[in-house]
């Protein structure tokens, strides 16, 4: 019975890694090589919740003709139901809807909301739906983008999704911070919409533009998915001369990528990592503490941030590029999810991102070697533990 047993589990072992392996090689080879370059004026930046909502929804409402929409998370709430009852009104009153959510995102969402939704003639899709083959592949895989096209005028992307957590309401979290972009111009709104419209379509096509930001340029908008974003982000460390600047929920990079941040260390280039010290998952704050542990001692400076959820996504390089979007600093968001990045060398458009992110750091604290040693011993277990299942945190 016992060999039995054994037997099972090897033959479950070799299921997925042959599902994970065969999976990896199909999405890596269909993914998109996508990143628009062109020449960003404005911009608002959108950091609380509230803020958030009043814009979006107030957009939403002023719609004339189309609102195509991708949410990774839409929760079961009052503020998710205002916002299925801002898109059944403007259905209602002529103006083509379009919802996409991401499967797992939106499994709070009850098929009775979803079906007033189709009512009222609003077009719904879930992303990512399990389906064979490479079944436990794409329930990995997540559509993490957050994007909004309100009459092909005014876009959103960033890091906000539709949920009360997002106003600061779960007990749990408290206060959120996140980092939100509103952009108003007519190519961002192109573009964002061919890649609401790549995504809702599933098997459609993108025309890529550039992989990297000219001279004659000052922004792209660049998505990433299938290990895209591994790749761009050790391109990104390996060019910084003086600093990095990471502002992430999450840290736990892949072997590559951290691999990148301690030469970039050994070649005297200043290393701050900004993170929550509060956790939204059970082992994702123990999978950062040996990353932590590494780079402080190589001369890195962490900070946890204590006045309440840090959800913010944003890379600076050497104070002069910035990076921020949707894709956490995580192995998840670079080997599996799709994602999507405004990147920026307008100093005047990185100024009030810059300017944000200092005021974060005031509301935080130093990490220290010490105050590693002294967690708890279930900090340490869930660190130890955590190692087995980065990539899936």
């Amino acid at each position: 019975m016992f060999i039995w047993i054994i037997a099972l589990l090897l033959l479950i072992i070799l299921l997925i890694w042959i599902d994970f392996g065969l999976g990896k090689k199909f999405f890596n080879n269909k993914a998109p090589i996508f990143s628009h370059e062109y020449n960003l004026d404005e911009m608002d930046l959108i950091t609380e919740g509230e803020q958030f909502f009043d814009l979006f929804f107030n957009d939403l409402k002023r719609a004339k003709k189309t609102i195509d929409i991708c949410f990774f998370i839409v929760g079961n709430d009052a503020i998710s139901q205002e916002f299925f009852r801002i898109l059944q009104m403007k259905s209602q009153s002529g103006v083509q809807v379009n919802l996409l959510m991401d499967w797992l995102g939106a499994l709070k969402v009850k098929r009775k909301f979803i079906q007033k939704l189709e009512r009222s003639g609003v077009k719904v899709k879930k992303a990512n739906k399990p389906t064979f083959p490479f079944l436990l592949y794409r329930l990995n895989r997540r559509n993490h983008r957050k994007i909004a096209v309100i009459d092909q005028q005014v876009t959103y992307l960033g890091g906000f999704n539709v949920g009360k957590e997002y106003l600061g309401a779960d007990p749990k979290l408290g206060h959120w911070k996140d980092y939100h972009i509103r952009l108003t111009d007519a190519t961002s709104a192109t573009v964002l919409e061919d890649i609401f419209s790549y995504d809702w379509k599933e098997n459609g096509t993108l025309d890529s533009d550039k992989t990297l930001i000219d001279k004659d340029f000052n922004s792209a908008l660049t998505i990433t998915e299938a290990g895209q974003l591994e790749i761009n982000i050790i391109e990104w460390i390996n060019k910084a001369n003086d600093s990095i600047i990471i502002g992430s929920p999450y840290f736990i990079p892949t072997k590559r990528v951290f691999s990148s941040l301690m030469t970039a260390l050994g070649r005297g280039v200043k290393l701050t990592v900004l993170v929550p010290e509060k956790a939204d998952h059970l082992f994702v704050k123990g999978a950062a503490l040996p990353f932590f542990k590494k780079i402080i001692k190589h001369g890195a400076s962490v900070y946890y941030y204590d006045h309440g959820f840090y959800h913010t996504k944003v890379i600076f390089i050497d104070h002069a590029w910035c990076d921020i979007g949707t894709a956490n600093f995580d192995q998840r968001s670079f080997l599996y999810n799709q994602e999507i990045n405004l990147i920026i060398t307008n100093k005047k458009l990185i100024e009030p991102i810059n300017k944000a992110f200092s005021d974060d750091l005031a509301n935080s604290y130093l990490l220290t070697e010490q105050a590693i040693k002294r967690m708890p011993i279930s900090a340490k277990i869930a660190s130890v533990f955590s190692r087995l299942i980065r990539p899936f945190l």
